[in-house]
């Protein structure tokens, strides 16, 4: 990795100059060749099956990979999305993160705001700013020295929390070395856990119950999952994306069986990365139509990063039986029933949402790949 120049542009920018560097942000995230860094301005971009930052940044970073660790400091905003992240060095502003399993071990002297499986803010963790949690396990055993809010299945809280704490979770858990100095309000289908050494200075309040779960549908073996017109609609486009770009479909999908995890790196960060670009663009006024035309790509190439996903299972699904019966009319046989397979897995509860997940950002990454390499090969020629 090489060193980087300083930025001396302004940290606080305006929300139009905002909504623009996030948008060349996933641009020149979309267009790094995987493994390697594009620098602009003083800002640093990566992309890769795994990426190692070991010497500082002076700048924004803005990275996506499968596992990505994080040994230097960072001095401006940071953008990850990574299968397994790992944040042990200084964020010098705001951290946004995605990913299967997220863990910050450093301080954050600006908001952070984590979507993951499995959250773990370790004992030397320190966030300045407000801190957003999302995920299915959260772990808080660090500090925190303004307000949490947190969305999980289980929240475990271990650490400090200077402020109120907001939680959303079915199991809550405030063990013995806690020390909350703020409010406590939760939601939850159970009553929170309070260890009696535990320290919370304010009230703690229920503010409502989560719906139980023999209330919730049955949807994990029953037919309500299996809209039939839903599939009906996703089996059309899939056979009107393969008629017009066979080529293009093959290669992507070949993309996915060699090179799974940079795939889904690169597509989580743009799973994650495009719609707070296109909210900005809406709240400027003057980005509206740039917002709305982001908005409709991005919808588009959520449906075709599922797809794509949907032609991998596929053409799993006929390898036992020959390539022959794969190029002939039984192609749309294997494409119905691998959508036929995801639709129902992806309506497992708690997992159904992570997988369907993994599978849209793989085929989105793969997406990414193959255009930009195409367009590589174009101009090489």
């Amino acid at each position: 990795m090489k060193h980087f120049k300083r930025n001396t542009a302004c940290p606080r920018t305006l929300p139009t100059q905002i909504a623009g560097r996030w948008l060349a942000t996933l641009l020149a995230l979309a267009s790094a060749s995987p493994g390697q860094a594009a620098e602009t301005e003083g800002n640093v971009y990566m992309a890769g099956a795994e990426v190692r930052i070991d010497r500082p940044v002076y700048g924004d970073l803005v990275a996506a990979a499968g596992r990505m660790v994080v040994e230097q400091p960072i001095s401006g905003d940071t953008v990850l999305g990574a299968g397994s992240l790992d944040v042990q060095a200084p964020i010098g502003d705001d951290l946004r993160a995605a990913g299967g399993i997220v863990a910050v071990a450093s301080e954050v002297r600006g908001e952070a705001l984590i979507a993951a499986a499995r959250i773990n803010l370790r004992p030397a963790a320190r966030i300045h700013g407000q801190v957003w949690l999302a995920g299915n396990t959260v772990l808080i055993d660090g500090v925190s020295l303004a307000g949490v809010r947190v969305a999980a299945r289980e929240v475990t809280i271990l650490g400090t929390i200077q402020g109120p704490l907001e939680i959303a979770a079915d199991r809550i858990e405030v063990r013995a070395a806690a020390r909350i100095h703020g409010d406590v309000t939760y939601r939850g289908a159970h009553e929170i856990s309070i260890d009696p050494l535990a320290q919370i200075t304010g009230r703690v309040t229920r503010s409502g119950t989560a719906q139980q779960p023999q209330e919730a549908p049955q949807r994990t073996l029953g037919i309500g999952p299996v809209r039939p017109l839903l599939l009906a609609a996703l089996f059309a486009a899939a056979v009107l994306m393969h008629a017009l770009l066979p080529r293009f479909v093959a290669s992507c999908v070949r993309i996915v069986g060699s090179s799974p995890i940079r795939s889904i790196g690169l597509g989580s960060a743009l799973t994650f990365g495009v719609p707070p670009v296109a909210v900005l663009l809406v709240i400027t006024i003057i980005g509206i139509p740039i917002g709305l035309a982001l908005a409709a790509v991005y919808a588009l190439a959520l449906l075709a990063g599922y797809l794509i996903a949907v032609f991998f299972i596929a053409e799993k699904f006929a390898a036992p039986i020959g390539r022959d019966k794969w190029n002939s009319r039984w192609r749309l046989a294997f494409v119905a029933t691998a959508l036929i397979v995801l639709t129902l897995v992806t309506s497992i509860p708690y997992a159904g949402p992570l997988i369907a997940l993994t599978a849209i950002s793989a085929g989105m990454g793969a997406l990414v790949l193959q255009a930009f390499s195409r367009r590589a090969t174009q101009q090489a020629a």
